[in-house]
């Protein structure tokens, strides 16, 4: 087998960034990832075993309904048979367990004993949380102190924080793209072409996407908004300028200078904060549990919980980014090299293989001749003969020849003495 060594500038490593594009339907409760359909399995609903609006991570569990395994349990620590793949590991000394797990039930476990994670499939989808003006974006902690002198007073409320809250510092961050970043406006009216909101205490909607559908960042003006009522597009918001202002394109026009929303890109959250009304007072849907007028605060409002909103329909298009390391390498076939093959249709078949042949001895016929490939426009006699093999595969070896990889093409190619190939080779690392 020939063997050649790549030259300097016979292998490139690059960045390759990708765009992927991603879009949601939402409607009646549900989210549709990328138009994927909910198809039906043997053993469960969903093949998949999650909503059309979730990927799956690993893509486990398909058609495995729980509690069709059946059958005995599974080891020696009698693990229940669920029918759906967990993950698991024995513990050791290197006290390594799950995060649902707790250190407590670590700890009482014996060494060798099997630890069990959650049942795949994992999964992740977007979210819709909805913020009137009184909803608290912070509850502080409940600190009963009665406690004798010396003692840590006692903590019967540990309080929480919303989503939102937490944003505050990034979003004050971006103040350098553009004014409507500020969380908490003190104008009383527009100012600089700030609306006067306060993130605190205004209606909003907080749309959260997980980085699994859009890489490393959402790329910048590529977000689209679509609001439909009763089949009709009503209103659309896009990044016109790509500063993460969601600027409205189409629909009634809206207070704050048309800005019903930001972006924030490299955290994939988008806040609406446009409470004006986007139809007339006779349209309204169920968006909160009473019947109001379509908003853009209520944007995907239907899978923030019960509410399904039946005569709304919610699109959101966008694009994500994605940064692949690709390694090319050209692999040359060079003139007069590669011309012969020990396949054994590359000899005659007219010939004998053999001289002698004998239980003390083999000899070879050494004028067995090359099959004569080369075609004619007559049946007899053939084309005049030419040295041809057909390469399809390219193998690649590591520097101790080591075969790590195997490029195959999809029809063979020719190879004449007189004819030279480069094979171009592609491989995401």
């Amino acid at each position: 087998m020939p063997y050649y060594k790549f030259d300097t500038n016979d292998v490139f490593v690059n960045t390759l960034k990708l765009y992927p594009e991603v879009k949601f339907v939402v409607y009646n409760g549900s989210a549709y990832y990328n138009s994927t359909p909910d198809i039906s399995g043997t053993f469960t609903g969903s093949i998949r075993c999650t909503d059309p609006g979730s990927v799956s991570l690993f893509e486990m569990n398909i058609d495995r309904g729980r509690g069709t395994g059946g059958g005995p349990n599974i080891g020696l620590d009698e693990i229940p048979n669920t029918g759906l793949i967990y993950p698991w590991i024995k513990k050791d000394g290197s006290r390594m367990n799950f995060r649902t797990n707790t250190q407590a039930s670590f700890i009482g476990s014996d060494i060798g004993a099997t630890i069990t994670g959650a049942p795949y499939p994992y999964t992740a989808s977007i979210s819709k949380d909805y913020y009137t003006a009184a909803t608290p974006r912070y509850t502080p902690p409940v600190i009963f102190d009665n406690s004798p002198s010396g003692d840590d007073p006692l903590v019967t409320d540990a309080g929480s924080v919303s989503i939102i809250r937490m944003l505050k510092n990034t979003i004050n961050y971006y103040r350098y793209l553009s004014p409507q970043f500020e969380y908490s406006s003190s104008a009383n009216s527009i100012t600089n072409g700030v609306h006067s909101r306060d993130f605190d205490s205004c209606d909003l909607g907080l749309v959260s996407i997980p980085s699994i559908f859009y890489g490393n960042q959402i790329k910048k003006g590529s977000v689209n908004l679509e609001f439909y009522y009763t089949g009709s597009l009503i209103a659309r918001a896009q990044d016109t300028k790509r500063n993460g202002e969601l600027i409205q394109t189409f629909g009634t026009a809206s207070n704050n200078n048309g800005v019903i929303g930001l972006v924030l890109y490299n955290e994939g959250f988008i806040i609406l904060t446009s409470s004006a009304a986007l139809a007339t007072a006779a349209s309204n849907d169920d968006y909160t549990g009473v019947l109001d007028q379509p908003r853009w605060t209520y944007f995907a409002q239907s899978i923030s919980g019960s509410i399904t909103a039946p005569k709304s329909t919610f699109i959101m298009q966008m694009s994500g980014t994605s940064d692949t390391q690709v390694v090319t390498m050209f692999a040359t076939a060079p003139k007069g090299d590669l011309n012969h093959s020990n396949n054994p249709t590359y000899l005659s078949a007219s010939n004998l293989s053999f001289v002698s042949t004998g239980s003390s001895g083999y000899i070879e016929n050494e004028k067995r001749t090359i099959k004569n490939v080369v075609s004619s426009a007559y049946a007899d006699p053939a084309g005049s003969f030419e040295k041809t093999t057909y390469i399809s595969k390219v193998g690649v070896f590591d520097k101790n020849k080591n075969l790590i990889g195997v490029a195959k093409v999809a029809t063979p190619v020719k190879k004449t003495v007189n004819r030279d190939f480069t094979f171009k080779i592609q491989l995401d690392i």
